[in-house]
């Protein structure tokens, strides 16, 4: 009996088998969420041979993000900040809507992000996005089971082609709790930490028709974050502080849950024949950002940090230089991937580009575009 193979042609796939990374305690999911329930986050003993459909939730958002090489869990400013981290929702002081789109590794897929940001009474922000994909067209392969070789594929032509459509949403919500420390004795100043945490929703489904056949992967899932945002300095002539650090930390898809595969057939959905699973990877980001609105060397700056715990520990890093509070320029390097982009804000209106290096095929295009608007009659934090 022949059977249809799925030739995926996302870079993120891994063939690795490592063992999952072990569970976090009782003790660290409790301060993360800051309350007395937790999660439990057990390991995987499922097969991680195959390694597509729930990867592509984890591929970049947020373009100013992207330029400056992936370090947004630790980058609280625009509303695609909250899919890196959740507690960022918090941390948003005004409305925000964007849209992203991104052609990835010269047309072999395309990605996209809407984002929304709606900062709430009592120190709470809500975060929503959804994220679609796109694979562009995928071959396919008659297999024979017993052959030996890459799943037993042939070596002839592909038969056919398919599409593969991704589509991600993503409830983010969380609250802020401004803190007051004092200086050293002498300066009268206090040092504010504003400490955020907060929690993502994930709901993802996948359809492709092999065959003409139409198949659904449907999966669930939660991140949770940590944000502390601390004042270096403060100007009592303009009652800001020029000088912050930001220190971030993430769990991504915390909860045992799997991508379920159905069929849909005489308008009825059925588990697949094998009845494959692919089960979410858990994941660790942590970074830390300094952010300088000082004017020093004519430019408002932001450096960053980043380490990302996934199958291996990758590192990231990058920086920004903004002049006259309009133009933006970005570099950065994500894992092994070079990064630049630029930005351009003139009131409430924004507009970011990224161009990234990858060792597949360079991603030329990613924009987006977004509008910010005050929240009237709410002071910030309320």
């Amino acid at each position: 009996m022949q059977t249809v193979t799925v030739r995926p042609r996302e870079p993120s796939i891994t063939d690795s088998t490592e063992q999952l990374l072990p569970p976090f305690s009782l003790a660290v999911i409790s301060v993360l969420f800051f309350l007395s329930a937790a999660v439990i986050v057990p390991e995987v003993s499922a097969d991680d041979s195959i390694r597509y459909t729930a990867d592509v939730t984890r591929l970049p958002v947020g373009t100013d993000i992207a330029a400056m090489g992936d370090i947004g869990v630790a980058l609280p400013r625009r509303a695609v900040s909250a899919v890196w981290n959740p507690a960022a929702a918090a941390l948003l002081e005004q409305y925000e809507v964007s849209m992203e789109g991104a052609d990835l590794y010269q047309h072999l897929s395309q990605h996209g992000c809407f984002a929304g940001a709606v900062p709430l009474k009592n120190r709470l922000g809500a975060v929503l996005s959804y994220q679609p994909f796109y694979s562009g067209r995928i071959n396919l392969y008659d297999t024979i089971p017993e052959a030996t070789g890459f799943n037993g594929l042939t070596v002839h032509s592909p038969r056919g082609f398919m599409r593969n459509y991704h589509h991600l949403v993503n409830l983010s919500f969380a609250g802020y709790y401004p803190l007051q420390f004092p200086r050293v004795a002498g300066t009268n100043l206090p040092i504010p930490i504003d400490l955020s945490a907060g929690i993502n929703m994930k709901v993802y489904a996948q359809t492709m028709m092999p065959g003409g056949q139409m198949y659904l992967g449907m999966g669930y899932n939660a991140d949770v974050g940590l944000l502390a945002r601390i004042g270096i300095d403060y100007d009592i002539a303009t009652n800001m502080h020029h000088r912050q650090l930001c220190v971030g930390a993430t769990l991504r898809d915390v909860l045992p849950s799997s991508v379920i595969w159905m069929s849909y057939s005489d308008k009825q959905l059925y588990y697949s024949p094998e009845r494959y699973r692919e089960p979410f990877h858990f994941a660790q980001y942590y970074g830390v950002t300094y952010i300088d609105q000082s004017g020093a060397l004519f430019a408002d700056w932001v450096l960053g940090i980043g380490l990302i715990k996934e199958y291996e520990v990758t590192y990231h890093g990058g920086i920004e230089a903004t002049f006259w509070d309009m133009a933006s320029f970005r570099a950065g390097i994500s894992g092994k991937t070079p990064t630049v982009g630029a930005g351009f804000r003139y009131r409430r209106l924004f507009i970011d580009y990224a161009f990234r290096f990858e060792e597949i095929a360079f991603s030329v295009v990613r924009l987006t575009i977004g509008v910010v608007l005050p929240v009237l009659g709410v002071p910030a934090g309320e």
